[in-house]
């Protein structure tokens, strides 16, 4: 039986893991503001790639006020005109555990908060039936970690034929553009 998205939003309210696939390949979601849900993501860090970080997957550019206390007004367009898969960091996010940042490494460090808009119309959907961003620990593979697999009951969305690596890239309150990964 094929779970629909209502149900996974469900489970994610519920404090579950959830594997997501989308253009960027596997990822595991929690709900950010679920303090034990983060937590219990948090723990996959050891076998995400050492470049990324945590990040809230969101459905549109509109929902970056929801994470991100001051923007420049350069971040908006940058989101919503992206055409591939780009991963924004910025100085102060809010509305997430307070548990992601004391587990903290670089490139995020206290307070930043990395936020990718997904490209994925069935991960867009998902994200506005729950109404709010997923927090995601990111694998940019085809193939979903042992460890991830086991904390994990769902799995959503399909996989592309060859997932595409994000851009990284930091963004300053006053505009300031810097690449992490071009």
């Amino acid at each position: 039986m094929t779970t629909n998205i209502r149900d996974i939003a469900y489970q994610i309210r519920q404090g579950q893991l959830i594997a997501l696939a989308d253009e960027t390949g596997w990822s595991v979601a929690a709900d950010p503001t679920n303090d034990s849900a983060v937590e219990q993501l948090l723990t996959l860090r050891t076998v995400m790639p050492a470049e990324l970080s945590p990040t809230v997957v969101i459905q549109n550019a509109d929902q970056l006020g929801l994470y991100v206390a001051k923007l420049a007004d350069i971040a908006y367009d940058l989101v919503e005109f992206s055409e591939i898969p780009l991963t924004v960091i910025y100085d102060q996010g809010k509305n997430v555990s307070t548990r992601l940042w004391p587990l903290a490494t670089p490139p995020l460090l206290t307070g930043e908060i990395a936020v990718r808009r997904t490209l994925n119309a069935d991960i867009q959907r998902l994200i506005g039936g729950f109404g709010r961003g997923l927090l995601t620990i990111p694998f940019e593979s085809l193939t979903l970690p042992a460890q991830a697999a086991a904390l994990t009951k769902e799995r959503f969305g399909t996989l592309p034929a060859m997932p595409r690596k994000t851009r990284l890239m930091r963004l300053g309150v006053g505009g300031e553009v810097s690449f992490i990964r071009k």
